[in-house]
């Protein structure tokens, strides 16, 4: 019995030493069980510019192994220094790593967006690929792409779901994890970036992503996860994978990769974003996995559409970023609610411009539901909670213009 407590006492000062020396940990239950090496990832990786001529730069840097071979990430970087070319000073800029969703790639227009606002952004493609030149998209968030030679693990259903049976370096979360999080050391070590003030959003695959990132990597004061959440299991566009993996498949894959595995153990104040009727992420799951964050806040905003524009786009994201980073007061409203039976009070302070109970009667799939918007017309008071209703949530909108919500309860 001693020796058991003296060996869980010195694994418990090591994990201390590990986060001290790296800022990086992995949950309790995975330790020992993803060979990420942390120390290697706290360091800034190996890196060359492909271009420096133009407003937004691209670069590589090294990830890990892939088939017997290290590998290569793309990304692009850009500045308020690298948009008008004058030298910065040190620490000018906080950063921000951008992370990209499913059939994505490094968005050149996402980067240049960031540096804009103020911010020295970095934006990895995580499909083994390189985006072809501007002109050659079809659009500013075209994600035509060609293939890196030394490019790792593609994003597609065969490397994210069915290689549980193979090295972690064949599987693309471990590739994904880890090259995120040498983004983010990397851009930490320009020295025109203030390492303390650097955050994390992605969209979709990338909001997922950003779940399982914020879990590993403490060095981040936000974080923004997209559309992405965790229980996809328990339903999700990806019901079929699930199945073909099987019970024992599915109950491994949960444990390793969903983002429920990963979100308690994060320590960075965090906001969801979610559409009511998101065709990917559930309304129910989505709300379980932000539940688990210690640090969280929510923006459930109706039928909001599901797409890297769309997801890129609410002004929530740079709002409650930059209350983080920067102090401001953009994003400080917060609700108190309490019910009881079909009463429920509620307040919110400071006051915002418009209020409603939103809830959907419909026991259909979550994105077919139907949802219900009631104005309520003041900051604090009680609402009935109508008896057909599923699912219910207090939403705002706030002085800043920022799409708040309550937690979404079931009646």
């Amino acid at each position: 019995m001693k020796n058991t407590i003296l060996i869980g006492l010195a694994l418990f000062l090591l994990r201390g030493l590990v986060v001290a020396q790296t800022g990086l940990s992995l949950p309790p239950d995975l330790e020992g069980r993803i060979p990420w090496d942390l120390a290697t990832l706290s360091a800034a990786p190996d890196f060359e510019w492909i271009n420096q001529t133009d407003a937004v730069w691209s670069l590589i840097y090294t990830g890990e192994e892939y088939e017997g071979k290290v590998t290569e990430v793309f990304a692009y970087y850009a500045s308020p220094a690298t948009l008008d070319g004058k030298n910065p000073g040190t620490g000018e800029f906080p950063g921000i790593v951008l992370v990209h969703g499913g059939g994505g790639t490094a968005f050149r227009i996402w980067a240049q967006e960031w540096a804009e606002r103020g911010y020295a952004a970095i934006a990895m493609d995580l499909s083994g690929n390189q985006p072809l030149p501007t002109e050659e998209q079809d659009n500013p968030w075209g994600s035509k792409s060609t293939r890196l030679a030394a490019g790792g693990p593609r994003q597609d259903d065969e490397h994210k779901f069915f290689r549980l049976d193979k090295d972690f370096t064949a599987q693309w979360q471990f590739h994904s994890v880890s090259n995120i999080i040498r983004a983010h050391s990397l851009i930490r070590s320009f020295p025109e970036v203030d390492p303390d003030r650097t955050a994390l959003t992605g969209i979709s695959w990338g909001g997922y992503l950003t779940n399982l990132v914020a879990g590993v990597d403490h060095r981040f004061a936000a974080a923004v996860p997209v559309y992405g959440a965790g229980f996809l299991h328990e339903g999700s566009a990806w019901d079929g994978q699930f199945d073909s993996l099987g019970m024992e498949g599915t109950q491994r894959w949960v444990a390793l990769w969903d983002p429920s595995s990963y979100v308690a153990h994060a320590r960075v104040p965090m906001l969801f974003i979610n559409g009511t009727n998101d065709f990917a992420y559930f309304v129910e799951n989505w709300q379980k996995t932000a539940n688990l964050a210690s640090n969280a806040q929510y923006s459930m905003i109706p039928e909001l559409k599901h797409s890297h524009l769309h997801g890129a786009e609410p002004v929530e994201i740079d709002h409650f970023i930059s209350t983080q980073l920067e102090n401001k007061a953009e994003f400080i409203s917060s609700i108190k609610l309490s019910q009881k039976g079909s009463q429920a009070r509620y307040s919110i302070a400071p006051a915002p411009k418009e209020v409603y109970l939103a809830y959907t009667a419909d026991a259909k799939r979550s994105p077919e539901r139907n949802w219900q918007l009631i104005p309520l017309g003041k900051a604090k008071g009680k609402v009935t909670i109508p008896s057909d209703a599923r699912l219910w949530y207090i939403y705002w909108v706030d002085e800043s213009g920022n799409r708040r919500s309550g937690e979404v309860l079931s009646n």
